[in-house]
């Protein structure tokens, strides 16, 4: 493989390592970013989540409150406005009617006014009641047994379903003024169920669902008991509510903060709901779609392979130019090499890179020199041989004739025995 096949083939290697390295650095960094970002998001819609649970458990207690101490002052006001009635002689007729004319004019619904044993006698109720002490026989209403006792002079019971015909009533009761009685004022308090409808995290999850970013929420007490839950239709029923959501609520609650995690291509979003005394009383849990995230990867991922495939090509024919400009001048001297071994060499063949002001123009004119150099020194060398053979050949010469006289004076030498041979014979 020549010198430049094999520089365009490391350029190209290293394209390529260069270019995969930068697209799967881009699009793990991409991921990465739209997941803290919907983490981000999630993060947000579950703290409010928290904070409007909160909300919506304290405002209906809040108002309730408010009612509970205007209510107070009513069954004060009634109270004294019987003893007053008792003082003026009116019958148990006429006061009724006042109470009747009370509740019908106003937004007051019930009186219940005993006698000294508890029976209420006077009341805008057509029901025979008597109060009694024993919690068995009236749960709701032996609390306010207290008030003949003189024990208390206020009871107030929280607005709960009654027995009787499961509204939703809260009362509140007194002492009596002039003698131990029962004096109670009721309140239909069913608006209070609207208000929880409205201002609470049902209404507030399913339009939050309904959007479709959300797969569901789920709002749950410190007991784990669901308070609110919705989710999208195609959504599996109970979802955030296996072992590994319970841990991210456990966690949620006992560290006080928002807790995250994926799983199944989920994002858990868990935030704790914490009271007015910074106690948990509840936690809430958002499900994100990490769906969204994957298909914009993957066109990321498309995106970036072809600008990775455009940077690659660009790349590549920018190396296979560079490299034949680049090697050319070191092929020209590769040629120039052999020509100088074949003594052909032209020392104007490597004028044109010698010209040149980086390395490569110096080596052509560093290898001009040296080839001159030596092309001078082959001359005179040949020069030197020529001159040596003929004067070896001169002196192989003058050793012939040297050869051929001994020889002629050896066979003067040998005819001249023959002779003297034969005289003697």
């Amino acid at each position: 493989m020549s010198l430049r096949n094999r520089i365009l083939l490391m350029v190209t290697i290293l394209l390529v390592l260069a270019v995969m390295a930068t697209a799967l650095t881009l699009t793990w960094t991409a991921r990465q970013a739209l997941l803290q970002q919907m983490e981000a998001d999630g993060m947000v819609i579950a703290q409010l989540l928290a904070r409007s649970a909160a909300f919506a458990v304290q405002v209906p207690g809040d108002v309730e409150d408010a009612i509970g101490e205007q209510m107070a002052v009513e069954a004060t006001i009634a109270a004294h406005l019987v003893a007053i009635a008792d003082q003026a002689g009116l019958s148990q007729d006429q006061i009724n009617e006042h109470l009747i004319q009370i509740t019908q004019n106003t937004t007051l619904d019930e009186f219940w006014i005993t006698d000294e044993s508890g029976y209420a006698y006077l009341t805008n109720v057509d029901v025979d009641f008597t109060f009694s002490a024993d919690e068995a026989e009236q749960p709701q209403a032996y609390v306010f047994w207290e008030l003949l006792t003189g024990e208390k002079q206020v009871v107030e019971q929280e607005a709960r379903v009654r027995e009787i015909d499961q509204q939703t009533f809260k009362y509140v009761g007194v002492g009596g003024i002039d003698q131990a009685r029962i004096v109670q004022v009721g309140y239909n308090l069913s608006f209070l169920n609207e208000l929880r409808e409205q201002f609470g995290v049902t209404r507030l999850t399913q339009e939050l669902v309904s959007g479709g970013d959300i797969i569901a929420i789920r709002v749950m007490d410190n007991n784990f008991l669901t308070l609110a839950y919705s989710a999208v239709p195609e959504a599996r029923e109970n979802l955030g509510d296996d072992q590994h959501s319970r841990g991210l609520m456990l966690q949620a609650m006992n560290e006080k903060r928002t807790v995250s995690d994926v799983s199944d291509g989920i994002l858990k979003v868990v935030a704790p709901v914490l009271n007015t005394q910074n106690e948990v009383i509840g936690v809430t849990m958002v499900l994100l779609p990490t769906d969204q995230v994957q298909a914009t990867v993957q066109r990321q991922v498309q995106w970036t392979a072809l600008v990775a495939s455009l940077a690659l090509g660009i790349g590549v024919l920018a190396s296979i130019f560079l490299a034949k400009r680049e090697m050319e001048p070191v092929e020209r001297i590769s040629r120039a090499s052999l020509d100088v071994e074949a003594g052909e060499f032209e020392p104007q063949s490597l004028a044109a890179i010698g010209e040149r002001q980086d390395d490569l123009g110096k080596l052509a004119q560093t290898f001009t020199r040296m080839a001159v150099e030596v092309q001078a020194r082959e001359k005179r060398l040949r020069q030197q041989v020529e001159a040596l053979r003929i004067e070896i050949d001169e002196h192989k010469k003058e050793q012939d004739v040297a050869e051929i006289t001994e020889s002629e004076y050896f066979v003067g030498l040998q005819e001249k025995a023959r002779e003297i041979r034969r005289r003697r014979g």
